[in-house]
C-alpha cells in the first residue's frame, strides 16, 4: 500500500474532499501583522515585557479560547478566526470562510476591537506591511513553536533569505474554493498567471534590512532565494494541464522538512514525501500536514491559497479580497483570463515575473502593460461585486491610475514624516471610513 501511485491517490482523494457546489463558494482571509514599539519602529517579540505572549495572554476571554504548545501561549481560538503566530511573533489572523465580505470585515474589526487596546495601551502599533520597517532579523528571535525549529534549521541552508522570509515577512493571503479538477485547473492556472501583477498592486514593503528597496515586490525576491524546491512557480504548471495528479506528484518530490504522526513533528531526515514509510497509515490531517509544507505562490490543501500579497491595511486588504472574488467567482472573467493566460508558458511567465520587479507598470503581458492589465481586472472584477466591493475596489484603483504602490507611498511619506508608519496601522482605515 505504499506504491507511488498509491500515495498520489491518497492526495487527489483528500483534495476532491475540498470540492464546493457552485452555489456553496466562500473566500477567506489571513493576515499577518507586526507589532511594534510606537517611538522606535522596533520589533516587539515574544517574550519580551510587553510582548506577544502579553498580548495574547490578556486577549484570553470566553470567546478566545488559548492554544498552548507546552508552556507557551501560541494563538487563540474564536468561533470566526484563529489568531496564530508565525516565526519572528507576527500575529495571523485567520477569517473563517465567508459568503458575504461585508461579513469579514465586521470579524476583522471585531478582531481590531479586541486588540488593539491593548496594543495601545502599551504604546504599540499593530502594523500591516510587507517587510519589517525597522528590525533587522537578527535582532528578532524565533518564538518558540516547535514547527519553527524544524524550519528555520532546514531553510537556513537552502536559500539565503529563508530566514527574511520567516522572521521578517507579512503577507495577505485569500483563499478561494474549487467546484471539480476542472474549475481547479481553471483558477490555478490564471492564479499564476496573475501572480506579478498581483504582487505588484500590494507591493507595500518600502525598506528591506533598513534600507530602501530599489525594485518592485521585495516579497518575490525573497521567495525566490528561500527554497526554491518548495516555493515560487511550481515547475511545469503554465506548460500543460496541471490537475491533481500533477500537483500530487509536486508534493511526493518535495521533502516536507518534517513530518507530523500523534501531533507530534518528527524529522523529515531529508527524506521526499514520496520516499516516506507508512503512507497509507497518514490521516487526513497528516496528508494535509505534507501539503503545508510548500510554499508556492498558489498553495493547493482542500482550497486554494492566493500567497503572494504583502500584508495591507484596510480598505486595500478587503478590496483585495474583493478583486480576488469578483475574479475567480465569475465564470466569464474566468474564461477571458484563462484564454489570456493559454500562450504563456513557464519560462515566460518567469520572465514577466522579472521584469515587473525592475520596471513596474510599464511591462508589457500577452500585448498589455501591466497597469492596463490590472484595468481589466477592475472591469471584470466590477460586473458582479455589490456597492461596497466596489467601494472598497476603488481604493487599490486610485494607486493603478497614479501608478503607484503603498510602498511608493510610504517612501515618500517617510522623507517627510518621522512617524509615517502610523499610516499602516490596521485599525486606522477603520477610523477614515467613518469620516
Amino acid at each position: 500500500m505504499n506504491t507511488w501511485q498509491y500515495k498520489e491517490d491518497r492526495i487527489i482523494e483528500l483534495l476532491k474532499k475540498g470540492e464546493k457546489s457552485p452555489d456553496a463558494l466562500m473566500i477567506g482571509m489571513e493576515l499577518e501583522h507586526f507589532v511594534v514599539d510606537k517611538a522606535s519602529g522596533q520589533s516587539v517579540s515574544y517574550e519580551q515585557d510587553k510582548g506577544i505572549e502579553v498580548i495574547l495572554s490578556q486577549m484570553k476571554d470566553e470567546a478566545h479560547q488559548p492554544i498552548w504548545e507546552k508552556n507557551h501561549l501560541i494563538g487563540l481560538s474564536h468561533p470566526d478566526y484563529q489568531i496564530t503566530l508565525e516565526p519572528g511573533g507576527q500575529i495571523e489572523i485567520s477569517i473563517r470562510p465567508c459568503e458575504q465580505l461585508e461579513e469579514m470585515a465586521s470579524i476583522y474589526r471585531n478582531f481590531l476591537d479586541k486588540i488593539i487596546p491593548i496594543t495601545e495601551s502599551q504604546d504599540q502599533w499593530l502594523l500591516c506591511i510587507g517587510y519589517h520597517p525597522k528590525s533587522s532579523i537578527h535582532d528578532i528571535p524565533f518564538n518558540p513553536k516547535e514547527r519553527y525549529v524544524f524550519m528555520s534549521e532546514y531553510l537556513k541552508n537552502h536559500g539565503r533569505y529563508a530566514h527574511n522570509m520567516m522572521k521578517g515577512t507579512a503577507s495577505l493571503q485569500v483563499v478561494v474554493d474549487y467546484c471539480n479538477e476542472e474549475d481547479f485547473i481553471k483558477k490555478f492556472r490564471v492564479a499564476h498567471f496573475l501572480m506579478p501583477v498581483l504582487a505588484l498592486l500590494t507591493d507595500n514593503a518600502p525598506y528591506f534590512e533598513g534600507a530602501e528597496v530599489t525594485h518592485h515586490s521585495m516579497r518575490t525576491a525573497i521567495w525566490d532565494e528561500t527554497d526554491p524546491a518548495r516555493s515560487g512557480l511550481i515547475p511545469g504548471v503554465m506548460d500543460k494541464s496541471f490537475g491533481y495528479r500533477e500537483y500530487a506528484r509536486y508534493i511526493l518530490n518535495v521533502c516536507p522538512i518534517m513530518t507530523k504522526k500523534d501531533n507530534r513533528f518528527i524529522d523529515a531526515e531529508n527524506k521526499k514525501a514520496g520516499e516516506l514509510e507508512n503512507f497509507d497509515l497518514l490521516s487526513d490531517e497528516e496528508v494535509d500536514h505534507l501539503l503545508s509544507m510548500v510554499f508556492p505562490d498558489v498553495r493547493l490543501r482542500q482550497y486554494m491559497e492566493i500567497r503572494m500579497a504583502d500584508s495591507i491595511p484596510f480598505p486595500y486588504n478587503l478590496a483585495f479580497a474583493a478583486l480576488i472574488k469578483g475574479l475567480f467567482y465569475q465564470q466569464e472573467a474566468l474564461d477571458y483570463l484563462y484564454r489570456l493566460s493559454r500562450d504563456v508558458t513557464d519560462q515566460k511567465l518567469l520572465n514577466y515575473r522579472k521584469q515587473i520587479m525592475k520596471k513596474g507598470y510599464a511591462v508589457k503581458i500577452e500585448g498589455h502593460t501591466c497597469g492596463e492589465i490590472m484595468r481589466i481586472l477592475f472591469d471584470l472584477a466590477k460586473r458582479t461585486l455589490n456597492k461596497e466591493e466596489r467601494d472598497w475596489l476603488s481604493k487599490l484603483e486610485a494607486l493603478v491610475e497614479e501608478e503607484k504602490t503603498l510602498a511608493d507611498i510610504s517612501l515618500q511619506r517617510a522623507k517627510k514624516e518621522e512617524d509615517w508608519m502610523k499610516y499602516l496601522a490596521a485599525n486606522r482605515g477603520f477610523g477614515e471610513e467613518k469620516k
